[in-house]
């Protein structure tokens, strides 16, 4: 029911209230009843939590998958939130990420930390970011990470994606330091949180003052366990190599998701201070180069019902069998196909891929 007068809709602010009143009532019945044990599930086979596995579901193509909590590390200045920016802002429109990378249309919040009000709004203005995203600061009391409060204001408002800037500010408010393991264990959480929820987190962090000529997981500033506690890290540079100007690395360093030393040549612009993909790394696809590879081998599943090797699919379309491999694997992921083991003689087992869609 709305007011026409003012334009309230009362319908959803009750539900909003009554969702709120859960959310704490529940965190109440939690620490009044802290003393009772929890009752511990016993030990299950596998097939009880794989009937729960959802496919591989990339709001960010490449990039960032729902459920999984990405860090995004990089040198001070090196335009981390920028790209935050610029990605909410793609990420909320359903546009494509710096020209190429396709998403999917979401709900953003931009949970800043790091940089004042005044500072965020200049650089959204030289951005032309107006509308759209929804920002909280420091300034309004988001001084440091509280996940029961974020937990409640994600649900309460919808958002499926969630930009944080940054770790340093955000933990180190909580009087951790980058060593201590509690720095680590925020992450942790931050990930689970990611996998509840099915959205995706991303968050800034920092790399090591050392002199180095590319970026490895090992330059991650602070505890070694900060890069067992995300889904995905990648890692933004400016290339020692200045193939153009403001020439920019994006690369992925591994774990979940993301293809480990994927690598994209992206340029930035000092006049609206945005990012724009120039190509893929030596060797390497890019993302709507990988799209048009994922939809000829379907196309080609779709009209020939037959099993499959990757060498089988590479030498029909064409293509790089290790291109071919990736791919293949990323629409297993993605339920798109399916695949069997077969056994080779004196070397490595190998699968045969087909359609989910005719029997096998």
């Amino acid at each position: 029911m709305i007011n026409d007068e003012y334009g309230f809709d009362l319908k959803s602010a009750q539900e909003r209230d009554n969702l709120n009143y859960e959310i704490q009532s529940g965190i109440r019945r939690k620490k009044n009843f802290n003393a009772i044990e929890k009752v511990e599930k016993g030990p299950r086979d596998i097939s009880h939590y794989m009937k729960k596995r959802q496919p591989t579901d990339w709001i960010v193509s490449s990039f960032g998958a729902r459920g999984a909590c990405v860090l995004l590390a990089g040198d001070k200045g090196e335009g981390k939130t920028s790209f935050l920016y610029q990605l909410g802002y793609a990420v909320s429109r359903g546009e494509d990420f710096l020209n190429e990378i396709e998403t999917i249309k979401s709900k953003v919040l931009m949970w800043q930390a790091d940089e004042s009000e005044e500072n965020c709004l200049n650089k959204c203005h030289l951005m032309g970011i107006e509308e759209g995203v929804d920002y909280i600061f420091a300034e309004d009391g988001w001084v440091k990470l509280d996940i029961p409060k974020l937990r409640n204001y994600v649900k309460l408002n919808g958002y499926e994606v969630v930009l944080l800037d940054s770790i340093s500010t955000l933990l180190t408010n909580e009087k951790y330091s980058f060593k201590d393991p509690e720095f680590a264990g925020a992450l942790y959480e931050l990930n689970k949180l990611a996998s509840e929820l099915k959205i995706l987190i991303v968050i800034n962090s920092h790399l090591t003052k050392a002199e180095r000529e590319g970026v490895s997981i090992n330059d991650i500033l602070g505890s070694g366990q900060i890069s067992s506690a995300v889904s995905d890290i990648w890692s933004i540079y400016k290339s020692k190599n200045q193939e153009f100007e403001d020439h920019y690395v994006l690369r992925c360093l591994g774990k979940r998701n993301c293809e480990k030393d994927d690598e994209w040549n992206i340029q930035g612009n000092k006049e609206d201070l945005s990012f724009t993909f120039k190509n893929a790394g030596k060797y390497k696809l890019s993302p709507s180069s990988k799209k048009d590879l994922g939809q000829r081998i379907i196309a080609h599943f779709s009209e020939f019902k037959k099993e499959l090797s990757i060498n089988d699919i590479s030498e029909k379309l064409k293509s790089n069998p290790e291109h071919t491999r990736r791919v293949c694997t990323e629409l297993f992921c993605q339920n798109k196909l399916g695949r069997k083991k077969r056994s080779s003689q004196g070397g490595r087992p190998y699968y045969l891929y087909f359609m989910n869609t005719f029997p096998t």
